[in-house]
């Protein structure tokens, strides 16, 4: 398991400096974001194993289950709260009885909301003790077995993200994807904001709940989101109400289906009916933050089109094969690492690529 030191942190981003910087050796604007080597974890989610001294948190480490006593990676607000929750959840067997998972969602100002998933029914008498749980521990609930879902409080902690331009803040949803270490998702905004205002508009493919949606608001004209997932749908909409923010227009489109309707290929009902009509736009720039498998080659090929790309990625490998491609057409402008992982292999990177004037 991971040992969490300061000391082994420092060793561990360094050789992601070393691999990182060995592909772009050639690039002069190169920024790194270390992370705190602690507490910098947000999400965390553990099973429940029967161990030598009893019912502990566990997870799957190399294909075998692990003891979870300790996380120091994850917030102190979780740590905190970890282990006196379980054992006031195994003095009720109504709660404890057929509980197989436990997630936890943190803000920095300590807002902590639990879900507990079960192989059951859940109810009246659960809905009572839960109640009387969120009371004593001070932090809400979210119940989940197949086809249910019983809020007890709210189903959102709320996170306040600092850039250098401003503060904004984010309904964090349960079952929505959030970045999970908030210190340098403040780090990746600031990153983009110090290009500047332009005076054009964006689109953004993958946009979540609107971790990027809403920054990039204060730097476009408009943004045009586009998400596959509902449920992220309807927390962007939320955020975006949350943040008075009156230039977002958003639909429900995978990548694939928002660079079709782009180029005209195809026309959808979920844009006509939210009124967007994308050639009326003065649509410059993409910014795209795609799963860790990266862009298959002919979205890469189709996001080429634009002159300024805005590229977030969690995959290194996918990252350097997609940019092998964008850089055909487009010169790294600038490009950074930021430890979203620490102890993992996992780097990621952003990089601003600007169209190649071509010479006379």
């Amino acid at each position: 398991m991971i040992k969490v030191s300061a000391e082994n942190y420092k060793n561990q981003l360094k050789e992601k400096e070393n691999i990182f910087n060995s592909y772009f050796n050639d690039v002069t604007s190169k920024s790194i974001f270390p992370s705190s080597h602690r507490s910098y974890r947000h999400r965390c989610e553990f099973g429940l194993s029967n161990f030598e001294n009893g019912i502990n948190y566990s997870m799957i480490n190399d294909n075998e289950r692990i003891e979870i006593n300790k996380y120091p990676i994850c917030s102190e607000a979780i740590q905190l709260l970890m282990k006196k929750l379980l054992q006031l959840l195994t003095k009720k067997e109504v709660l404890f009885q057929k509980l197989f998972q436990i997630e936890f969602q943190s803000s920095r100002s300590k807002e902590v909301m639990v879900s507990l998933i079960y192989h059951k029914k859940l109810e009246n008498d659960w809905v009572e003790e839960i109640n009387i749980l969120k009371d004593s521990l001070e932090c809400s609930f979210v119940g989940r077995s197949k086809n249910q879902k019983i809020i007890i409080g709210q189903d959102y902690v709320t996170e306040e993200y600092k850039s250098v331009n401003k503060k904004f803040r984010l309904n964090l949803y349960e079952q929505c994807f959030s970045q999970t270490n908030p210190d340098i998702c403040d780090q990746m905004i600031s990153w983009i904001e110090e290009n500047g205002k332009r005076e054009t508009d964006i689109i953004e493919l993958h946009c979540g709940l609107g971790t990027f949606t809403i920054p990039l608001s204060r730097l476009f004209n408009n943004v045009i989101a586009t998400e596959n997932s509902r449920p992220s749908l309807v927390a962007l909409e939320k955020n975006i109400k949350l943040n008075n923010c009156n230039n977002i227009k958003f639909a429900r489109l995978s990548g694939k289906e928002t660079l079709e309707a782009y180029d005209e290929k195809r026309e959808f009902r979920r844009l006509i009916n939210k009124e967007i009509v994308l050639k009326e736009y003065d649509i410059r720039s993409i910014f795209v933050d795609p799963p860790r498998e990266g862009i298959d080659q002919q979205t890469v090929s189709k996001i080429s089109q634009f002159d300024e790309i805005i590229y977030i990625s969690c995959g290194f490998e996918s990252f350097k094969r997609d940019l092998d491609l964008l850089k055909k057409t487009h010169e790294i402008e600038k490009v950074a690492m930021f430890d979203q992982f620490p102890y993992t292999n996992h780097i990621e990177s952003g990089v601003i690529l600007k169209r190649i004037t071509p010479q006379d």
